[in-house]
């Protein structure tokens, strides 16, 4: 593929010093990045150290991986030598490793993943709240509670603490604040501010950390500053291995990777991004506004990519009037810097890559009366056009994890594939479940209930979940019809007359007629030989039972990954428990928030996601970054989800909280900007909710921007003239008339 405007003169002209490239959705910037590093591997110019690339996701870093060596190869150079590519905390473990002795008295220190981090927390917020009961009380608006609630909404809102308080700690880590300095600079804060209490817990959770020889993720950037900063000849051997330092998706950046990378660079930094994708802040601790003023300083050269061929003419338009309008007439003046003017052009008509054809104007809006009315009728649309071009891609997008399981259920009962890209998603967690079910059933072996969860999770609904005709409206045959049949017959037949027929084989005189002349009854026998193997392997050693399920049910390699994991951590797990029992671990595996499910995700994440023709993606906008599908469906649009007036409602507004804090988490964030900047006085308030606006405005721009040739927006407006009323968003009606004049 050729080069375009921007990525020619990134791969022929950047030869050092500092140098930004602001790419526009679709852009092609790991393509171009990838072929200027083999140009400079090609002539040596890389020397005398390699290139060092930076980005986001594993997935992300597989990518490069693969577009290098495959571009070296064609070149006939073999030059995996002369690049490294790492996530930051790949390459902030590294460092560490090199001088543990300075950041933990233990060099066998732990990485904890996500699932522990929380438990450490929460634990650490038990603590501080047994000495500090009044405060913790303080948000919660009792008065709108009766008696009875009181306990259950304190529960609540300590879940909700967890995350606002580790949202915190990550802020204060990546401004380079231990405990003490931390609350040091919250000293002067009232005792119920949010940022003081996050705080004091913050003291509390690193001790603990360190007391177990453990490090979060955070710890990982903050102590590889660190050791930099401190071990001039570790940071003289950086700079030597490493010539070049790029980063990509630097939009995402925060402060103490910025200064990481700087630092190592030695001032030949390239980095690359998309300030108006940045959708990461309100959870995490990036800062959209580094990579903006890295590119506004006086030593940087900038090569901006502005042409894109992922999209239709008539999305790029929409895409480019939706940054029109926030820019020139956002009814918040504040919030008309979300997004940046950087507007997206077609490729030339000489392009080897073009943009897609139109076929009609191939964008709608629509409001529905509900948000289950709008589910509906977007599985439909979904539905109707898999039938007339079963050949493209498709997905539904939705702005909270909670909406998937409405969206999921309506794809189900319509007989509809799909994938989801959560966290929790079927797939992702497809092995650990698998692991359990059978594990579960080897526990009480006489379950005719467990034999039938079995089977159906790890054998049968595979093969019979996905096909099969129905009606519309009703539910698929096969699926539901014939394995509920199935799981009621073994339920009330002995599991041990199956298994272990007394003729040597399954007497069918006592199986009703009608099982046997269903169509998953083969299928079902013929597994039953496996199933007897599975269970006449000794269980006394359980790990080595894991494994050996893995092999008997043919794992991928990515599957067989995480049984590998599963099996270590269970060798572990009993080793410091002899209590445990096969019946535990299966409560483990088949648990939501299992321990397991951390490396499973960070498995398929370094597989990527590719989406399939015929098979539904249902995501989160956020998940959505960075991926593209023949069609896209916008949902939800709503003035919650999206808000744009200051007296919009606002997503993550607690109800059971006092007016002044229904909004925690982007309040300690804006506490932390007025320390950082020695202010006093003014409405954090005010400022949290310009920051929520700007960046759900640019998370919708991130959504209008995956659809190559067809894009429906879609909200909803209920409970009208009631108090609850819920009302599209403001976007939503501005995107709508637009539509409508051009379609």
């Amino acid at each position: 593929m050729g080069l375009r405007k921007g990525q020619k003169e990134l791969v022929e002209q950047y030869r050092g010093g500092y140098c930004a490239i602001p790419a526009i959705p679709g852009g092609g910037k790991t393509h171009c990045l990838s072929l200027w590093a083999v140009e400079m591997i090609a002539r040596g110019l890389h020397k005398p150290g390699k290139i060092l690339i930076v980005t986001y996701m594993n997935s992300a870093v597989n990518n490069f991986k693969q577009r290098i060596s495959a571009e070296l190869k064609n070149r006939g150079i073999t030059g995996g030598r002369d690049y490294f590519v790492s996530t930051i905390h790949g390459l902030c473990l590294q460092i560490i490793k090199e001088k543990p002795d300075l950041v933990i008295a233990n060099d066998e220190f732990e990485i904890i993943d996500g699932v522990s981090k929380v438990s450490y927390i929460s634990s650490a917020i038990d603590e501080w709240r047994r000495r500090n009961e009044d405060i913790f009380r303080f948000y919660i608006e009792e008065s709108n509670l009766s008696a009875n609630k009181v306990a259950a909404t304190c529960k609540t809102w300590q879940d909700k603490l967890c995350s606002i308080v580790l949202s915190a700690i990550g802020d204060f880590k990546c401004r380079g604040m231990n405990p003490a300095l931390a609350k040091e600079k919250c000293l002067d804060l009232p005792k119920e501010s949010l940022l003081k209490l996050s705080s004091e817990i913050y003291e509390i959770y690193d001790r603990r950390l360190k007391m177990n020889g453990m490090l979060d993720f955070d710890d990982m950037l903050y102590n590889a500053r660190k050791i930099l900063s401190e071990d001039t000849h570790l940071l003289d051997k950086y700079r030597k291995k490493y010539t070049f330092v790029c980063e990509d998706e630097a939009q995402d950046s925060n402060l103490i990777q910025s200064e990481i990378l700087t630092l190592i660079a030695n001032g030949n930094l390239l980095r690359v991004g998309d300030s108006n994708q940045a959708i990461c802040g309100s959870f995490s601790n990036s800062d959209f506004t580094l990579f903006r003023d890295f590119c506004n300083l006086p030593q940087t050269t900038v090569y901006s990519i502005t042409q894109s061929s992922r999209n239709t003419r008539n999305i790029i338009n929409l895409a480019n009037h939706f940054v029109s309008y926030i820019r020139e007439s956002h009814p918040v003046e504040e919030c008309r810097e979300s997004l940046l003017p950087q507007f997206i052009e077609p490729v030339g008509e000489d392009d080897e890559r073009k943009n897609p054809e139109e076929e009609g104007y191939g964008i709608r809006a629509a409001v529905f009366k509900s948000w289950e009315d709008e589910a509906s009728r977007v599985v439909s649309e979904v539905r109707d056009m898999m039938k007339k071009h079963p050949d493209k891609t498709a997905a539904i997008l939705v702005p909270t994890s909670w909406r998937i399981n409405e969206v999921v259920s309506r794809l189900e009962a319509k007989n509809i594939p799909y994938e989801e890209l959560d966290n929790t998603s079927r797939e992702k967690n497809s092995t650990v479940r698998k692991l359990g079910r059978i594990i579960d059933f080897i526990s009480e072996p006489e379950s005719g209930e467990k034999l039938a969860d079995m089977m159906n999770e790890c054998f049968l609904l595979e093969r019979y979940g996905d096909d099969g005709n129905e009606d519309e409206g009703t539910v698929p045959v096969k699926r539901q019809t014939q394995q509920m049949k199935l799981e009621e017959f073994l339920k009330g037949y002995p599991v041990e007359n199956l298994l272990y027929p007394a003729a040597g084989e399954i007497s069918t005189g006592e199986i009703p007629k009608d099982v046997l002349e269903l169509e998953i009854w083969k299928d079902f026998a013929e597994k039953l030989g496996l199933v007897r193997e599975l269970l006449e392997f000794p269980a006394t050693v359980i790990e080595k039972l894991i494994l050996y399920i893995a092999e008997k049910l043919d794992f991928n390699k990515e599957e067989r990954a995480i049984a590998q994991k599963v099996a270590g951590d269970v060798r572990y797990l009993m080793a410091q428990s002899q209590h445990w029992r096969l019946s535990d671990l299966a409560l483990e595996l088949l648990s939501s928030k299992n321990m397991f499910n951390f490396f499973a995700n960070v498995v398929w994440e370094l597989k990527g996601y590719e989406p399939k023709p015929g098979v539904v993606t249902v995501a989160t906008y956020h998940k959505s970054k960075g991926l593209e599908w023949d069609v896209v469906f916008l949902t939800s649009l709503s003035y919650s989800d999206f808000p744009v007036l200051l007296n919009d409602k606002f997503i993550g507004e607690y109800w059971f909280l006092k007016q002044e804090y229904k909004n925690p988490q982007a309040l300690a964030k804006a506490e932390m900007q007025r320390i950082l900047e020695g202010k006093t006085g003014g409405d954090c308030i005010l400022e949290s909710k310009i920051e929520t606006i700007s960046e759900r405005a640019r998370l919708l721009y991130v959504g209008i921007t995956r659809a190559k040739q067809h894009l429906y927006l879609s909200g909803f407006h209920s409970n009208i003239g009631r108090k609850n009323e819920i009302l599209p968003s403001r976007y939503l009606i501005e995107l709508k008339r637009y539509i409508d004049e051009r379609s």
